[in-house]
């Protein structure tokens, strides 16, 4: 009769082996959960209210990452109250970003000849640009957006103790700190050389962001102009830590499923199983680190 064996009796090979079928369990798993969520009533209010955020320029879009590199969800002043229900806060100072500056005018008569229809015989000409603004969400108060996930509330076992050997698989320190932007759990910056958690959240979320953050800086430690794009970039992230937790006997699916749907807007099947395989290799790297620290 075959009997499983308890964590303390199995060799170091057999726990690294346990926790990595763990991984890629959760791995396999998500792909059909991430459909649920694309299926869900919630999934389409998140769609109907991004739909509202108006697409950005090349150049507004370094002039905004410039001006508050944290930014999320920008929008003006007018369109935070008609669309969103929500005011810019007092004595915040708008982001600075190029407003084209168009008319109408008359085509031609050959022009117009070509017009299947006369509402159509005007074009649009670009006489220049103007200053406008635009305002984070972080700087705004008023009707919540939709949420397509919710933090991790579960407690942690020993959760210094894991929290501590994350931060010591890290090749960047790790600061739980006050301050992060509203929308923000926590960051990697390469440029400053640290990773930031928010402070106060329950353990779980903290222990999910500080993997999340581990990952970007395990996968994304690079110049820009190396790397995928954002949204690539945080299914990639969300997807390790994912996997990783899952290793750990950690629950973070209501979380996680909705986030990596979030970012995996206009991905393609080819595009999304090319990136579950630098998941996987990532989550296993972390995993391999984290049992190493945690050996009893």
């Amino acid at each position: 009769m075959k009997t499983t064996k308890s964590y303390e009796d199995m060799t170091k090979q057999e726990r690294r082996e346990a926790a990595q079928a763990k991984a890629q369990a959760a791995l396999d798993r998500l792909g059909d959960w991430i459909r649920s969520v694309w299926d869900s009533e919630a999934w389409r209010r998140w769609l109907t209210t991004l739909a509202k955020f108006h697409d950005y320029s090349l150049n507004n879009s370094v002039l905004i990452a410039m001006q508050m590199p944290e930014a999320t969800r920008v929008a003006s002043y007018r369109s935070w109250q008609r669309d969103f229900g929500r005011h810019v806060k007092r004595g915040e100072r708008g982001i600075e970003v190029l407003v084209p500056m168009v008319v109408k005018s008359k085509l031609g008569n050959d022009e117009q000849a070509t017009q299947d229809d006369e509402e159509n015989a005007e074009r649009k000409r670009l006489l220049g640009f103007k200053v406008g603004h635009v305002f984070d969400v972080s700087q705004t108060e008023g009707e919540p957006l939709p949420e397509i996930a919710s933090q991790v509330s579960a407690d942690v076992n020993d959760f210094d103790s894991l929290m501590g050997a994350i931060e010591a698989v890290s090749s960047y320190p790790i600061e739980v700190v006050d301050g992060l932007p509203p929308e923000t759990n926590g960051l990697f910056s390469r440029r400053m050389g640290y990773i930031a958690v928010r402070k106060g959240m329950p353990e779980g979320q903290t222990v999910k962001t500080a993997l999340h953050e581990l990952a970007h800086s395990v996968m994304h430690d690079a110049n820009a102009e190396e790397l995928p794009d954002r949204s690539m970039r945080e299914v990639q992230a969300e997807s390790v830590a994912y996997a990783v937790s899952a290793s750990l006997g950690l629950d973070t699916s209501g979380y996680s499923f909705g986030y990596v749907a979030s970012w995996a807007v206009g991905k393609t099947d080819e595009e999304m199983r090319a990136c579950m395989r630098i998941v996987r290799d990532a989550a296993c790297q972390i995993i391999d680190r984290l049992q190493l620290v945690m050996e009893p």
